[in-house]
């Protein structure tokens, strides 16, 4: 079940400490584990104080360690509300104002330095540089790079994880190119309601993020398999549309030799030879217990705006609302019917992204699309408007300030309805959302 639920035997132990620990009643039980270990080291700070308030030496610890708390309630997509949304808050200006020697040197090299940092910049600039150590096998030096107090070994130990970074981003390309082939080499498998693929050749450090691809690719609960010399596997799953991945396995244990996770994502263990077997008896369960609806495949948007609301000033007010993740998203909003300025483009190592230029109402805006390179192609080849889905972020470059949109989604014109222009091409006086 749920790694963060704690389980029918407390551990014989001297002290337990857990926000879901039976017989008591502590108001919030989503914190992670980093969450758990910084509230103890809190308590410790004020019992060694007065009592109710930590010394000032260890106040400055406190801030210090609370953007390291940060990192990992991001990391480990618990839901970004009550005191969970308190800690990245002050824990994202604690990684600006009071960072420890080897995360300055990480958000340097992360290009993170000259601007306010952000649960998305956690999510996708520092904290898989810190992860790829540990998906390539090298974890120790992540927590040593983390504890560090010698600032030219935290320079070299950040630039060596962010190599590792880019050898992970290397190895998962080639994995969802294998995987994706996988799937078009059996044509059998386009009826099934679920994928299980496995190869010899994945890196099982990689297979949950490739899982999370390919299930997003080919809208589909997904399970990816490295298979390994002693003649076992090792699964990585990722669900889609609610499909609640942890019962899916439980109900097809018989062909593993363990599993765990909770509805979003789980792992198992398989023998190789049982591979096949449970592939079968994974999309048989799923047949008979999983109907998702166009509503749960639909792509929510809250609002649909003309690009020329979307401004600066608006965008900082929507700030207000995070730090957005898990359980608080950001906004998502839908333009319809925007140009494009000039043909897409791909950036970043392997063609990883996308970039666009649209206008609309002789509004112009950059857009964005990560790991969506593949979209270029279908976009170029699409004649006249499309519909977009987006979240509209600051971006700063330089010093320089501008309005950039994140696309989740695009539509081609044939699936697009036009709406009323706008009585000026100019900003409203009052943010629109």
């Amino acid at each position: 079940p749920d790694p963060h639920t704690i389980g029918e035997q407390v551990p014989d132990a001297a002290v337990v400490v857990h926000p879901r620990l039976p017989g008591t009643e502590y108001p919030f039980g989503e914190l992670c584990g980093v969450g758990v270990a910084f509230k103890l080291a809190w308590a410790i700070c004020q019992m060694m104080g007065d009592g109710k308030k930590a010394s000032p030496r260890m106040r400055e610890f406190l801030k210090s360690a609370v953007g390291l708390t940060a990192i990992g309630t991001v990391a480990d997509v618990v839901p970004l509300v009550d005191e969970n949304r308190v800690i990245v808050r002050y824990g994202t200006h604690s990684l600006k104002e009071h960072p420890a020697i080897g995360l300055q040197a990480l958000i340097r090299i992360s290009e993170l330095h000259d601007k306010e940092i952000s649960s998305r910049d956690i999510a996708f600039g520092i904290a898989p540089r810190i992860n790829a150590a540990g998906r390539l096998g090298q974890a120790r030096l992540a927590v040593e790079l983390l504890t560090t107090d010698n600032p030219d070994r935290a320079v070299q130990l950040a630039a060596y994880v962010d190599e590792l970074n880019k050898n992970r981003r290397t190895v998962e390309r080639r994995i969802v190119k294998e995987a994706k082939e996988q799937v078009e080499e059996h044509p059998e498998w386009e009826n099934d309601p679920t994928l299980v693929l496995a190869s010899h050749e994945w890196h099982p450090g990689v297979v949950g993020i490739v899982a999370s691809r390919i299930s997003e690719m080919f809208e589909k609960p997904t399970v990816l398999i490295s298979l390994k010399d002693d003649g076992t596997g090792q699964g990585s799953a990722r669900s889609f549309a609610g499909f609640d991945m942890y019962t899916g396995l439980a109900a097809c244990r018989d062909t593993l030799l363990g599993c765990g996770g909770h509805r979003a994502a789980a792992g198992l263990q398989i023998d190789a030879s049982r591979v096949e077997e449970f592939r079968v008896a994974l999309a048989n369960w799923a047949r008979e217990n999983f109907a998702p609806t166009e509503d749960d495949t639909a792509l929510r948007v809250d609002a649909e705006v003309h690009l020329s609301e979307v401004t600066r000033r608006a965008v900082a007010e929507l700030q207000h609302l995070g730090p957005f993740g898990e359980a608080n998203p950001e906004p998502r909003f839908a333009a319809r019917r925007v140009e494009l300025t000039e043909p897409p483009k791909t950036m970043g190592e392997g063609d990883r992204h996308l970039a666009l230029r649209v206008s609309q109402h002789r509004t112009k805006m950059r857009v964005v699309a990560f790991g969506r390179g593949e979209w270029a192609e279908e976009i170029a080849a699409v004649e006249g408007p499309v519909s977009i889905s987006f979240a509209p972020q600051i971006n700063s470059y330089r010093g320089f300030e501008s309005v950039q949109l994140h696309l989740h989604d695009w539509r081609p014109p044939e699936e697009s309805t036009s709406i009323t222009e706008p009585t000026a091409a100019v900003a409203p006086a009052e943010p629109p959302f």
